[in-house]
């Protein structure tokens, strides 16, 4: 008998304790769910705050990252522009440099023929004149003289221009200008020489049209007045304009080349080798 009575009082005491833990876990939830019921708006009032901070500090970072595009993208830019005008600076100074450099071949002078007339017992020479374009093919046809003498002049009317025409290749003005004038010998007077270009007409070599530019009519309608005038000079983008003859002794079977660079520098180069070595 007490030992029944010692059990049930061991049930009751285990049913006390269930109960017990039940309510205080009750009590628990209820405390919990009051809690958050009471404190829900703080809550979310909290949760809101941090979400705007996070929120602000994105866009400081996207603001950050923006300026940082900005300021590479102007760099960028600059530096596009930059190397534009380093490429145009190359450009300029290839093409100024290439006109220094490059001759461009106006006429061939030919040695036909050299001995001495019978009649008068003066020495001469027959020669072929033509001229060419720059890779040495005639333009016009070939002109035979007999020259007095062994040493033969061409006198040339020369027009130069400003630098600046030369190094940006100007169409009119990129290359100075070159009229034949006359050719004579030794023997004879230049005013008995005889002409070549005619005087007021734009030489064969620099048609690029059916008509003469007002330039080209200025220049070589007015050649000498543009030459004693300095103001018409420069107004006209001239630096420079005057005769000019260049001399060669001759031997027969030789051939020249008449050429003349884009700042005027003019020049006799022997092209075909004369038959026999020139006298000393």
């Amino acid at each position: 008998m007490p030992s029944t009575m010692e059990n049930l009082s061991t049930i009751n005491s285990f049913i006390r304790t269930v109960l017990a833990t039940v309510v205080l876990a009750a009590a628990g939830v209820a405390g919990w769910f009051g809690y958050t019921t009471f404190n829900k708006s703080e809550i979310a009032a909290k949760q809101l705050l941090q979400a705007n901070e996070q929120l602000e500090a994105t866009k400081k970072g996207l603001d950050a990252a923006k300026a940082e595009l900005v300021v590479k993208d102007g760099t960028i830019k600059e530096q596009v522009v930059k190397i534009d005008t380093l490429n145009k600076d190359v450009e300029r100074l290839e093409t100024t440099l290439a006109l220094i450099k490059v001759d461009y071949r106006l006429a061939r002078l030919t040695v036909l023929d050299q001995g001495v007339d019978q009649s008068s017992g003066q020495t001469f020479s027959l020669v072929e004149f033509v001229e060419v374009d720059d890779k040495g093919k005639p333009i016009d046809t070939p002109r035979e003289f007999r020259i007095p003498g062994e040493q033969v002049y061409v006198d040339n009317w020369i027009v130069k221009f400003d630098d600046k025409y030369i190094e940006r290749a100007d169409l009119e003005r990129g290359t100075s200008l070159i009229l034949f004038h006359r050719i004579f010998g030794d023997k004879q007077q230049p005013a008995d020489g005889f002409p070549l270009d005619e005087v007021g007409t734009r030489p064969q070599a620099y048609a690029r049209g059916s008509q003469m530019t007002d330039l080209e009519k200025k220049i070589w309608g007015d050649f000498w007045n543009i030459a004693n005038n300095k103001q018409l000079a420069e107004d006209l983008g001239i630096r420079a304009a005057h005769g000019l003859a260049l001399s060669i002794k001759l031997q027969k079977g030789a051939s020249y080349l008449i050429t003349m660079r884009a700042g005027g520098d003019l020049s006799f180069i022997v092209e075909k080798k004369p038959e026999t070595p020139v006298a000393r």
